[in-house]
């Protein structure tokens, strides 16, 4: 393959992108797709992902798309077109371009959290300590120097021995784990950066061995979708180090979907494409793009007033929708980022603090999950850690947790029988829940996570895309409950 070939990709049509042309280098290197939200990022990622996970589109846009819609790729002279009737089908009489590499997704729904299912997070009590041995020393020293700065930091890491052993105990990758406290910690119960860099660092272990073992020294393709979302912003300049260090040393080409400005300054101008809308609503390629130019609407040093760390979408919509109905952001400027669990968000406030990212006059506020608060006040309550730092809290529960409190646990009839009419037309409601409590995993499904799942899969079945389900969610929930508390918290914090 020459250094000079490229990977030409065009979209017509899908979701919400009408037509879109890009043409990306397929050479050794890192490079990052960057733009504002809904964009079109995970869309062209998904399409991408194509050239190494045959099932992908199928798999990412099963019920997306029209006769209309049509996804083509173009390398080395050979053309692909893939459109959509029944499902995705290929209309060329071309050999598929197929190339050696790996795809891994947006932070929820990545490869790596297969294996997060509660029915199989529970299976980890069947592992035997003749089932483990020492992770490779690539995973523990990247692991640690990404995460810590420190490659240390991880030593005694296990892992199951081989797929072979972790299939028959029913899993679809390798579970890893090491003792805390003379007891075996599993990555799947470990912080959620600790459970994404794993995974991403076991995929590029297993890839490197692979091509060491087969002499394979031709050029591989890594796509990765916005996966550093759960590192706080020292490790993520740490992980693009990794990377382009990997991109060069192994042969690498790597594709990053990307908000961080640590990762977007870490990157050559030539290497940036970044994705915007034109006056006309059309979607522009900008190439070479400057970090400054890339990240201007996303962080701004000293370009806001307040910064908002939430747990996740849901958290933000909620909190979206307070400052909307009660104008709060009238004269100041506001930036709500999700930012993974609670305690990852604490340590990105901390943080975003210290090193004065997001500007010097910028105050930077934690919004928590309510269900968090007691355990928030345990481990922190006393403790110097987040000392100093502004930390509050949502006025319900997760949203998962209020689902499954209001439909499942102590059902509310009231909300039920709204809920239902307002997202429920075609399937009914009652209809739904009856297969959910039948399942037998329903009952571990405790923290409502598998609940929302299967109401927003019925509710796409329905017509209701993902965003829109979620963010209709939460205003029906707001207006349900009348949360002024939030809008009376939020008045103060920001002001």
């Amino acid at each position: 393959m020459q250094d000079t070939e490229n990977i030409e990709l065009e979209i017509q049509e899908l979701k919400g992108i009408k037509n879109l042309k890009l043409s990306l280098p397929f050479k050794k290197g890192l490079y990052a797709v960057t733009g504002e939200n809904g964009i079109g990022k995970s869309t062209t990622f998904a399409a991408l992902s194509k050239l190494v996970y045959r099932g992908a589109l199928q798999n990412s846009f099963r019920n997306d798309g029209s006769s209309n819609s049509k996804i083509t790729f173009k390398l080395n002279g050979t053309e692909n077109v893939w459109t959509k009737t029944i499902n995705w089908q290929r209309s060329d009489g071309n050999s598929e371009i197929f190339l050696d590499g790996f795809y891994e997704g947006s932070l929820i729904f990545g490869s790596r959290f297969s294996d997060a299912h509660t029915s199989r997070i529970g299976k980890t009590q069947k592992i035997k300590a003749t089932d483990v041995c020492d992770a490779d020393d690539f995973v523990i020293e990247n692991l640690g120097k990404i995460l810590r700065d420190n490659p240390f930091a991880y030593g005694g890491l296990k892992k199951v021995k081989s797929k072979s052993i972790a299939e028959n105990m029913g899993f679809g990758g390798i579970p890893y784990l090491i003792e805390k406290n003379s007891k075996w910690l599993y990555h799947f119960n470990m912080s959620s950066g600790e459970f994404l860099l794993i995974g991403l660092l076991h995929f590029i272990s297993e890839r490197i061995k692979f091509k060491t073992k087969t002499r394979n020294h031709n050029l591989s393709l890594i796509i990765m979708d916005e996966i550093e979302l759960a590192l706080h912003p020292s490790a993520q300049e740490r992980l693009a180090v990794f990377l382009n260090k990997i991109s060069s040393d192994f042969n690498f080409c790597i594709y990053f979907a990307t908000h961080s400005v640590q990762i977007i300054h870490n990157i050559r101008p030539d290497r940036i494409y970044h994705l915007a809308l034109d006056i006309a609503g059309d979607i522009e390629i900008v190439n070479p793009c400057y970090p400054a130019y890339a990240t201007r609407c996303l962080y701004t040093a000293d370009g806001f007033d307040f910064v908002l760390l939430v747990e996740d979408e849901l958290a933000k919509y909620f909190v979206e929708k307070a400052i909307r109905d009660n104008n709060i952001n009238a004269s100041r400027l506001i930036k709500i980022l999700p930012s993974g669990g609670w305690e990852n968000t604490l340590n990105l406030q901390k943080d975003l603090i210290t090193s004065k990212l997001a500007g010097t006059d910028c105050k930077v506020i934690a919004i928590l999950d309510g269900d968090v608060q007691n355990e928030f006040n345990s481990k922190y309550g006393g403790n110097s850690k987040f000392k100093g730092q502004i930390v509050s809290f949502l006025p319900i529960q997760s949203l998962e947790k209020y689902l499954r409190k209001k439909l499942v646990d102590n059902p509310d009839a009231v909300f039920a029988k709204k809920f239902g009419d307002a997202f429920y037309s075609v399937r009914s409601l009652p209809n739904i829940l009856a297969d959910y409590n039948s399942r037998s995993e329903s009952e571990k499904d405790k923290n409502g996570k598998g609940l929302f799942l299967v109401l927003k899969k019925c509710a796409e079945e329905q017509g209701i895309s993902e965003e829109s389900f979620k963010r209709e969610t939460c205003s029906f929930i707001s207006n349900f409950e009348n949360i002024s508390t939030l809008s009376r918290t939020l008045i103060g914090l920001c002001s």
